[in-house]
């Protein structure tokens, strides 16, 4: 099965604009907004505590800490600081819009959609915001508020590469793969080296059919970045479904050399052996991935199939069943368990 991998890209990193401050504290003022991780961290630490600064340039030194500590995955730290500065400056459009990120960070979701709301009303041209509030209605699987944002946030930054890529993302999700594609190429051309735009590409081709189209994306993001797993897994799936089992196989084995744990590539690999035949080894593969998953629907199923075809019906019976448990809408699980039930009695 094809996934998508990371669907949001990192969240927009803002910087503030700083006032002049008095020469004997630039130092620390100025490293505070231009450097950035532990060396940033120290100057504004410094500029805090040292009790020179007040108003809005004592707000900024706590806002762009707040911003650090977001690049630091630190959220904690964040919040402390953006409540500080939003305080000292309740207007303050950037120390919302930081905020906001360090809630997205804790998927604390409906709490950074609140920041993002403050941070656009305070400044209605702030693109980031828009794209960081799609991203957060994208994680809550709002995909038309997503998309809306995003539009909003092109509207305003028609180049703004992190927004088209993430309204591909959410063209992809919503089954849209011609304008997922639009906006890939898009992004593609603004940033050319970005393997998640050529695999979400190929994930878009896939859907219309498009397998070698979809097998060069995919053969792109894995030049660009040779240790996606889930380029392999998906190119190898596209060989699969071009009936190619013994590229697939490669491209499987890697993903699995990569990841040991791929559930979608074991199951995926399980399946090619089926299509070759070899159903003992399918077997081996789709015990692994329920070994891995024991919900995932998809390999019990196919062991179910590898089963069936060694004329194991009680076997392929109860994975079968298991299959229409774990995913009751799926037609398929009833039909099969309705054959091979009339198969076991005829005997």
């Amino acid at each position: 099965m094809s996934h998508l991998r990371g669907a949001l890209a990192a969240l927009a990193v803002t910087s503030t604009i700083w006032l002049a401050a008095t020469p004997a504290a630039a130092d620390d003022y100025m490293t505070c907004g231009k450097a950035s991780g532990d060396e940033a961290i120290a100057a504004c630490t410094h500029g805090i505590e040292s009790g020179q600064y007040s108003g809005h340039q004592l707000a900024a030194l706590f806002n762009n800490r707040c911003s650090e500590w977001n690049g630091k995955q630190d959220s904690d730290n964040a919040l402390a600081d953006c409540n500080e500065a939003i305080r000292i400056e309740p207007n303050y459009a950037l120390a919302f819009f930081n905020r906001g990120n360090a809630y997205f960070d804790k998927g604390q979701y409906d709490g950074a959609i609140a920041d993002y709301d403050q941070s656009i009303r305070l400044n209605p041209n702030y693109a980031n915001a828009f794209s960081n509030r799609g991203n957060t209605y994208a994680n809550k699987g709002q995909w038309d508020r997503a998309i809306a944002d995003y539009n909003e946030a092109l509207r305003l930054n028609p180049k703004h590469a992190t927004a088209l890529y993430n309204r591909g993302t959410a063209f992809n999700a919503t089954h849209q793969p011609d304008r997922a594609i639009a906006d890939f190429d898009l992004t593609i051309r603004l940033v050319p080296n970005q393997a998640d735009a050529f695999y979400n590409r190929g994930i878009a081709y896939k859907a219309k059919g498009q397998l070698d189209r979809a097998i060069a994306d995919y053969g792109q993001a894995i030049r660009l970045d040779p240790n996606y797993a889930n380029a392999f897994n998906n190119r190898g799936n596209a060989y699969n479904a071009k009936g190619q089992f013994d590229l697939a196989i490669e491209d499987f084995n890697q993903a699995i050399r990569l990841n040991p744990n791929h559930t979608e590539a074991l199951n995926n690999r399980g399946a090619a052996y089926n299509g070759k035949g070899q159903f003992d080894r399918a077997i081996e593969d789709f015990d692994q991935a329920i070994r891995t998953n024991p919900k995932y629907a998809l390999a019990f199923y196919n062991r179910g199939y590898s089963w069936e075809r060694k004329n194991n019906l009680q076997r392929a019976l109860a994975d079968y069943q298991r299959f229409a448990e774990l995913a009751p809408s799926d037609p398929d699980g009833a039909k099969c368990v309705e054959r091979v039930a009339k198969a076991l009695n005829g005997r």
